[in-house]
C-alpha cells in the first residue's frame, strides 16, 4: 500500500491455484487500497505465484486441504493485522463502489459498524455476458468481518461462513468472471458434482457440517436453501430438467436472452451429474450391505486331504 495513503484497515485473503489467467483481474481491483493482501496458493504450475508477487501480494504456500479447511487455515494462520478481512476469490474482483463500502466500515470508529459480518452480492458473468436473472442474481455472499468473529463451516463444497454476532447487507457488487473458459468450468463442475452427492448423502445418513448453518424452512434465505438441499432434494426425480425450469421460468431466465437459455442448460447439466452421482453412492452403500449381510462361503477343502475314492495306504 501507498504510504501516502490512509491505513485502510483491510486484509484480502485469496485462495489459489493455477489462477493465471485470473488473479491479474482479480488482485487488480484490491492492490493499492488493501493494507494486506495474501495469496495461500496449493501448488499452482502456471504463473500464479510470480504474478501475484509482481502485484505485491504476499504469497504463502499450503497444500490442499479442501475448500473449508484451506479457508480456515488462511484465516487462522496468516499474519493478519488488520481488523477487517475479505475472503476473494481468484477468479472475483471487488467493484469501485463496494470498496468504497469496505473502506468507508474499516476505517470508521471501531464501535460503528452495524455488524461483524456483511454479505456481498455477486454479479455472475457467463460466456462474456452478465447474468442478471437464473437465480443467481441476487448473489449474497458473506465475506467481509471482523477478524476473529468468522469461520466457514465443514463442509466440502459450498461451504458458507458463520459469524459470531450481527450480520447486514451491503449495496456495492464483486464480479464473478472465470477467464480459464468452460474446459475449467467443467472440470470444476465434475469434481464439485462428486462432492455435492457425497455431502448429501452423508446429511442423509445422520451427519450434520461442524459449527455448521442450520438447515431451516424458515430461517433466512440461506437456512432455507440449505434445507431445501437436504430435505427435498435428493427425493426429486429429473434434477437436472426441475434445475432448468426453476432457474429459465420462475427466476426469469428468460430474461436474459440466449446466455440466459445457455447458462440454464448448463447448470442444469451440472444437476444432472449431482443427481447421477447420488444415485451411485446410494447403490453403492446397498451393495456393501449385501455383502456384509451374505452368508460366509464355504471352506475350501484341504488340498494336502486324499480326493475322494483314494485308498488309503
Amino acid at each position: 500500500m501507498n504510504a501516502a495513503q490512509p491505513r485502510s484497515n483491510i486484509a484480502i485473503i485469496m485462495i489459489a491455484c493455477n489462477e493465471a489467467k485470473n488473479i491479474e483481474f482479480s488482485l487488480g481491483s484490491v492492490v493499492g487500497w488493501a493494507d494486506q493482501v495474501f495469496v495461500v496458493d496449493s501448488g499452482s504450475k502456471d504463473e500464479t505465484v510470480a504474478l501475484a508477487q509482481s502485484l505485491g501480494a504476499t504469497v504463502v504456500h499450503q497444500p490442499w486441504l479442501g475448500y473449508a479447511k484451506q479457508k480456515n487455515w488462511a484465516i487462522d494462520r496468516l499474519p493478519i493485522t488488520a481488523d477487517w478481512a475479505f475472503i476473494l476469490d481468484a477468479d472475483e474482483a471487488i467493484l469501485p463502489e463496494l470498496r468504497d463500502e469496505l473502506l468507508a466500515i474499516s476505517t470508521a470508529p471501531p464501535d460503528s459498524a452495524a455488524a461483524e459480518g456483511f454479505y456481498v452480492n455477486r454479479y455472475f458473468i457467463f460466456l462474456g455476458k452478465r447474468i442478471r436473472h437464473c437465480g443467481y442474481y441476487p448473489s449474497w455472499n458473506l465475506r467481509f468481518f471482523r477478524r476473529g468473529k468468522a469461520r466457514y463451516e465443514e463442509r466440502e463444497v459450498h461451504e458458507h461462513m458463520v459469524v459470531d454476532g450481527r450480520v447486514a447487507y451491503l449495496k456495492g457488487h464483486m464480479e464473478h468472471y472465470d477467464r480459464r473458459g468452460l474446459e475449467v468450468y467443467m472440470d470444476k463442475h465434475n469434481k464439485y458434482s462428486t462432492l455435492e452427492a457425497r455431502e448429501i448423502v452423508r446429511v442423509m445418513r445422520g451427519g450434520a457440517a461442524q459449527g455448521g448453518l442450520d438447515a431451516r424452512l424458515f430461517g433466512n434465505p440461506l437456512q432455507r436453501r440449505r434445507w431445501i438441499k437436504h430435505a427435498v432434494y435428493p427425493r426429486l426425480p429429473a434434477k437436472g430438467l426441475f434445475r432448468f425450469l426453476y432457474m429459465y421460468v420462475l427466476k426469469l431466465g428468460f430474461l436474459d436472452g440466449l446466455a440466459g437459455l445457455r447458462f440454464s442448460i448448463f447448470i442444469s447439466a451440472y444437476e444432472m451429474l449431482i443427481g447421477l452421482k447420488i444415485i451411485e453412492l446410494l447403490q453403492e452403500e446397498r451393495e456393501l450391505a449385501l455383502r456384509a449381510r451374505a452368508p460366509a462361503p464355504a471352506p475350501r477343502p484341504d488340498s494336502k486331504a486324499s480326493p475322494p475314492g483314494t485308498p488309503a495306504s
